[in-house]
Formats: C-alpha cells, sequence, structure tokens
C-alpha cells in the first residue's frame, strides 16, 4: 500500500480530567459513526459490515476498540476494492491520552492483484475531516492550531502572519494568496484551497497594506504580494533559500490554462497532492496507540490465562496468541513496505535536488530572462532598480517610501529623480529606520530628501 496523505488533529482545551477526555472522545467517535451511516453502513456495533462505495466498488468496514485504564482507542477501517482491482484504504482512530484528545487518520492506495499497472490517484480531504474542524473547539496539530480560511486587513495583521510563518515552533504549512487591486489573482481559489487542504495547512489571504508587511519583516526573496500565491513549509527562516517556499506569481497562476476554472482546478490540484505527499511522510502515528493497544493485549492474555484451566481452553489461547501474532507480522510488514516506499522517494528527491543544483551552478545571471517585476520582488514601479546587495563605503543609493509602519517607513531601492533639490533631513526618524531597516546598517556619510519629489518624496543616501 501506498500511503498519500495523513492528518492529526489533537484537541487539548478543557481534556484536563479523564471524564472530560471521557466524554469527548465518545462524541467525536459519534460523529464518525454519523458519517459512516452516510455512506450506507449498519450494525456499526457489531465490529464490522459493508457501506455503499461512490463508484459501487466492493466497500466493507471494521471497527476495533481498545482500553488501558481511562485511556481508549478506536479504530474504524474502511476497505474499498475497485473492479478493475485498485484498493483504497482510509483508517481513523480515535485516541483518549493521558492529557488530550487525537484523531489520526491515514489514506492509502495499493493493488488487490498481481498485476503491474499504473494506479492514479488524486488524494482529497474526508469529508468526516471536515465536519471535524467545523465543529467549534479548537483543533491542533503540534504547536499549531489548525484554522478554516483567514481573511488579514491591515499592515499590523500581517505582521501578526509574518511573526507566525518565521515561529520556529510552527508545525503546519501555511498558504498565503496575495491580493492586487483587491482581487486575488484567480476568483475564489482562497475559498477552494482552505476545502482542499483542511487539516493539512492554515490559508490566508493578505490585502496590499498585508503584503507590504510580509516583504518588510520576512524581506523581499520571501515575499508574496501582487496576485501571488506561495506556500510557506515550517521551519521558514529569514536567510531560508526562497525556492524552499514555492512562490507562483499571477503571471504564472493565469498561464496555467486560459480558462480561469480549469486553471483553478489544476492549481487546486498541484497544490493538493504537493501538501498530502509531505503529510503522508511527515505526520506520525501517536505513540498511545501502540501503548493503549499493547496494555489492552497484555490484559487480555493474563484474563484468558488466569481463566485457563483444561486442554481445551489452553488451545483457545493458543489460538489468541497465533491471531496477534498474525497481526502483528502484518503491521510489521506494511511499516517495512512504507519505509522501502520512503527511501525511495528519499533517493528520487536527492537525485532531483542535484539536478537542480547543477543547473543552478551553470546557470549565468546575464543568461537569466525576467519576464515581469513579478517574478524577483515587489512592484517598485518604473523607476525602480534591481537588488545591489549591501551598500559599498562612498556609494550613493536613493531610495523611495511606499508604505508607512507604526515605528519606521516601508523603502524600496529606486534611481536618481534627476532634481537638484536636495536637502537636509535631521528630524527623519521613521525615513532613516526605514532605511536602516532596508539595508541592516546606519553606516551612512550623508542623508537627504529631494526637495521636489512628492508621494513619499525621494531619498538620497551616500555611504
Amino acid at each position: 500500500m501506498q500511503k498519500l496523505g495523513a492528518y492529526l488533529l489533537e484537541r487539548r482545551d478543557g481534556m484536563q480530567t479523564a471524564d472530560a477526555r471521557s466524554a469527548e472522545s465518545i462524541r467525536i467517535c459519534g460523529i464518525i459513526e454519523n458519517w459512516l451511516r452516510t455512506k450506507g453502513a449498519s450494525d456499526i456495533a457489531s465490529g464490522g459490515g459493508t457501506y455503499d462505495a461512490v463508484d459501487h466498488s466492493d466497500a466493507r468496514f471494521e471497527v476495533v476498540r481498545a482500553g488501558d485504564g481511562g485511556r481508549t482507542w478506536t479504530l474504524y477501517r474502511l476497505i474499498e476494492v475497485t473492479p478493475d482491482g485498485r484498493r483504497f484504504d482510509a483508517s481513523l482512530s480515535v485516541t483518549a491520552g493521558a492529557t488530550s484528545i487525537a484523531v489520526y487518520t491515514t489514506l492509502g492506495v495499493g493493488t488487490a492483484s498481481d498485476l503491474i499497472n499504473q494506479v492514479e490517484v488524486d488524494p482529497r480531504c474526508p469529508k468526516v475531516i471536515r465536519t471535524l474542524l467545523e465543529d467549534g473547539d479548537s483543533w491542533y496539530h503540534g504547536a499549531s492550531r489548525l484554522r478554516g480560511l483567514t481573511h488579514v486587513v491591515g499592515f499590523e495583521a500581517g505582521e501578526a502572519l509574518a511573526l507566525d510563518i518565521k515561529h520556529e515552533q510552527r508545525s503546519v504549512p501555511v498558504v498565503v494568496l496575495s491580493k492586487m487591486h483587491d482581487a486575488l489573482a484567480i476568483a475564489g481559489l482562497d475559498e477552494k484551497l482552505a476545502y482542499d487542504l483542511a487539516g493539512t495547512a492554515n490559508v490566508f489571504t493578505v490585502d496590499e497594506a498585508a503584503s507590504w508587511a510580509l516583504t518588510d519583516t520576512l524581506r523581499k526573496p520571501l515575499s508574496c504580494y501582487a496576485g501571488a500565491v506561495r506556500l510557506y513549509w515550517p521551519g521558514c527562516h529569514l536567510n531560508d533559500n526562497p525556492y524552499r517556499h514555492p512562490l507562483w506569481t499571477a503571471a504564472r497562476l493565469h498561464s496555467l490554462d486560459p480558462d480561469e476554472h480549469r486553471a483553478r482546478e489544476r492549481f487546486r490540484r498541484r497544490l493538493r497532492q504537493l501538501i498530502l505527499r509531505a503529510a503522508a511522510v511527515s505526520v506520525t502515528r501517536p505513540r498511545e496507540i501502540d501503548e493503549i493497544r499493547n496494555a489492552a493485549a497484555r490484559a487480555e492474555f493474563a484474563e484468558a490465562k488466569g481463566k485457563a484451566k483444561s486442554t481445551t481452553d489452553f488451545e483457545a489461547l493458543a489460538d489468541l496468541f497465533a491471531k496477534e501474532n498474525d497481526e502483528l507480522r502484518l503491521e510489521l510488514l506494511e511499516r517495512d513496505e512504507q519505509i522501502a516506499e520512503l527511501q525511495a522517494k528519499v533517493a528520487r528527491l536527492e537525485s532531483e535536488r542535484k539536478g537542480l543544483m547543477y543547473h543552478l551552478r551553470q546557470a549565468r545571471p546575464d543568461t537569466i530572462a525576467v519576464e515581469d517585476d513579478d517574478d524577483v520582488g515587489p512592484d517598485l514601479g518604473e523607476d525602480a532598480t534591481a537588488d545591489q546587495g549591501p551598500p559599498e563605503p562612498g556609494e550613493v543609493r536613493f531610495y523611495k517610501k511606499r508604505f508607512s509602519a507604526p515605528t519606521h517607513d516601508i523603502m524600496v531601492l529606486v534611481g536618481d529623480c534627476g532634481h537638484n533639490s536636495w536637502q537636509g533631513a535631521n528630524k527623519a526618524d521613521k525615513a532613516k529606520n526605514g532605511i536602516e531597516k532596508f539595508e541592516g546598517t546606519r553606516a551612512w556619510r550623508l542623508l537627504q530628501h529631494c526637495g521636489r519629489c512628492t508621494g513619499g518624496g525621494r531619498w538620497r543616501v551616500e555611504w
């Protein structure tokens, strides 16, 4: 079986007592069982049965329960086998642990035959996951709270989002869709991505002011603006390689297909597969599941051993032991297959990385064509110049204010305005702070303001 995706939803708020955790796990199991009933399942209490698959595949489910004192674990496993031999597995488990509730879900695909054939599949978020996320109280994955679609408006809200993006303990990807003239590059893309990525990523839209805040806090290489979409993986640092956090400019999104609907669907599928593949590799099974199952198995064996008084009883005990061994061997085989699959993926990704590094080393700066400003940085205007690195002693540079933050101006590097009206700027504290933040140093020799330029003015700095 190939693992297609995984989800881990954790509920901690209000779960301080065993009674609270028990009641919550029963309620969550009720939601899952109601979802199973909508699929035509019956006799859930009996531990298994059949249900109606959308494509009329052979569909069955099983329910397994285990307990260890106040801790409980319930597994719902759904298996569908299509007429052509494809097999789809979905496993949902609800664990009431020592301090929290965890819902762990995996999606897998394989084949029920020995045929070597293509298995094309487009994994999607199960409806029950979205139902649980919309259930009111907060869900977490690691240190990150799982959120629905969030609209970020204004510079200060953008700064807060940027701080969350670079927070070292963030544990889920963040997808940012930027607006230009109060519109997304592809209409409705934000709602569709939030629907697709529920439980695996947090999706945000940012207006132009919030985009400037991202640029100001994360710096230009990690910015997202002018209709672009960016995926920020966890562990985002200011000195990160920007290619690690994929960026799709507005022009690139529009180039996916002339028809907006088809372009939106193509991008949805691409991002959905990218993030779910990462989740399949990264999301780990809660340790308490194995602890509870092992404790329950030991208790069952001890009880059976204590009751055994005849040869028939000991034969039943041996059968139980053999059954447990068979199940463990099957789990180990599945784990070995997953490890082999992950090792193959790592080898393939390493090969791709080496290939990309080779092409980057072969590239020459004077041969790299820039199609538009969207691919290299914020829209700085026609008089903007490229990023020239840190200033050198004696060098003269020109700057222009593009946005005002509470403590400093957001500056961009521009060309000479051609005027000859340079004036002293002794009281321009916000402008000085902005230039220092942009360049990372305050070591200028002379700073002057143009007396003729308007719209934020222009600054001449001799370093």
